[in-house]
């Protein structure tokens, strides 16, 4: 009997709700040992991947050789910032006991500069993971950058920093106010190598005296009012960039640096001619780079006056951005490259320098060997172009030494046989070099820029566009455009 004919009986209903549940009862039973069966084969696999892990490769590495990995790990490019350092050094030290004990052992996987923007995240709970961090990288320096772009307050923060100022050895503030500052104690910043200090808005930072006993300070970055005054072991310093209200306030700044290597000024001109006779003469022997951007906020002003009491023999780059009209002074810039006779590369940008004025700044250049001049109208025309074209048989060429040279926005529209026969003077092949029986008296051009204006000869021609071509096919640098 099969079941159509059996689902016409009386029982039959019942007796298949019976079997149903016996099968469902067997499938229950068998779920259960399929989960237990599963949770005994996740196990084992973990004991396999443990005892892989053991005998992995980098579990057998010197602790020494992990630490430099981390670092590596940590240090990459596109990890620079302080949030995503700590990021990364965390998750290595949670990946196990022994990763864990040598992370937090190796005081330099938590010496980055600590970068603390005030007024996102300065809880309770946050200077209390900064204290921990703190901890991990004692004993050995730090450095440390305090922002409030919001005027949050810096106290609660610069309490827990200053539980480790005396490993200080880079510090950077950027704050409304420095007065929270005066809290530093003098005598514990030993370690300070690199100062930066930023506040505009706070017309009293100039009276502070929290960094005077920093012997160690090497590097100084102010933008603050009154920046000459403060009280800083200025003649240790080797770098200073510094943004003045005045450029008086800028020459007394660098005239207290007499070990000054590298100084950066931002700063105005004089608004009229300035008596400087009570400054006496200062030689600043080791003073090699000398950058100077006049603010615009005049039209016109006096920038040279600030070289008059300058004895620089070591300089060697000298770059002036002058967005202003200048009221230029060769005389007087004349006598101050006589006692900096070393200058190797110019820069002179935005400028009313007129050919005249270049000339002479030209002559008295003997070691200059890179030209940039950009925004100078009129500066270079053809008495300058002629006057560097150089000939066999002048005994006294030219800034004899220069081979790079950069022109944009201030050239003359000079013809096409006029650039020619700048570059052709200059230039020989290695054939040609080797075959000249002494040194040419001018160095072989390197690299040549010029921007010329376009008011009468328009393109360059073929024949000229040719033979710049053949000029680079022989290894010259040079770009000649519109």
């Amino acid at each position: 009997m099969d079941l159509l004919e059996l689902a016409s009986t009386p029982s039959f209903e019942s007796q298949m709700k019976l079997l149903i549940k016996a099968s469902e009862d067997k499938i229950a039973r068998i779920d259960s040992q399929i989960k237990d069966l599963e949770r005994l084969r996740d196990r084992e696999r973990r004991i396999v991947a443990r005892l892989r892990a053991a005998i992995a490769p980098v579990h057998k590495l010197p602790a020494e050789l992990l630490v430099e990995i981390f670092r590596y790990k940590c240090d990459s490019e596109y990890t620079a910032t302080w949030r995503s350092v700590i990021k990364k050094v965390q998750v290595l030290s949670h990946v196990c006991v022994y990763w864990r004990r040598v992370a937090i052992n190796t005081p330099r996987l938590w010496t980055n500069t600590l970068s603390i923007e005030l007024g996102k995240a300065t809880t309770d709970a946050y200077a209390a993971r900064l204290k921990e961090w703190l901890n991990r990288s004692a004993p050995l320096p730090i450095g440390v950058h305090l922002v409030s772009w919001s005027g949050a307050d810096a106290t609660a923060v610069l309490k827990v920093l200053l539980a480790a100022v005396h490993r200080w050895s880079e510090a950077n503030f950027d704050l409304p106010s420095l007065s929270v500052l005066s809290r530093v104690p003098p005598e514990a910043l030993k370690c300070l190598q690199s100062l930066t200090l930023h506040s505009r808005r706070d017309t009293n930072s100039g009276s502070l005296s929290a960094f005077s006993l920093a012997h160690n300070l090497r590097s100084l970055s102010l933008d603050i009012r009154h920046s000459a005054r403060l009280r800083l072991p200025w003649s240790n310093l080797l770098d200073l960039n510094m943004t003045a209200d005045t450029p008086e306030e800028a020459l007394h700044g660098l005239l207290q640096c007499t070990n000054i290597v590298s100084a950066s000024f931002r700063m105005p001109a004089w608004e009229d001619l300035p008596d400087l006779s009570e400054i006496n003469l200062t030689t600043l022997g080791r003073l090699e780079t000398l950058d100077i951007t006049v603010n615009a906020d005049t039209e016109s002003g006096f920038v040279v006056p600030f070289f008059v009491c300058l004895a620089l023999p070591a300089l060697k780059r000298l770059v002036l951005h002058l967005e202003l009209e200048l009221s230029w002074s060769s005389a007087a810039f004349t006598q101050f490259q006589l006692r900096s006779p070393n200058i190797d590369y110019l820069s002179i940008s935005w400028c009313s320098i007129d050919s005249d004025d270049l000339m002479a700044v030209l002559r008295h250049a003997p070691l200059l060997s890179q030209l940039c001049m950009e925004g100078c109208a009129n500066a270079f025309d053809h008495i300058v172009v002629e006057a560097l074209c150089s000939s066999p048989e002048d005994p006294d060429p030219l800034v004899a030494h220069l081979h790079d040279i950069m022109v944009c926005e201030g050239c003359d529209d000079h013809a096409d046989d006029t650039l020619d026969a700048l570059i052709a003077s200059r230039w020989w092949t290695d054939e040609q070099l080797a075959a000249f029986p002494s040194p040419p008296k001018v160095s072989r051009w390197s690299h040549i820029e010029i921007q010329r204006d376009n008011h009468g000869n328009g393109d360059l021609s073929p024949e000229f566009e040719a033979k710049l071509e053949q000029y680079r096919a022989q290894g010259l640098d040079v770009e000649i455009y519109l």
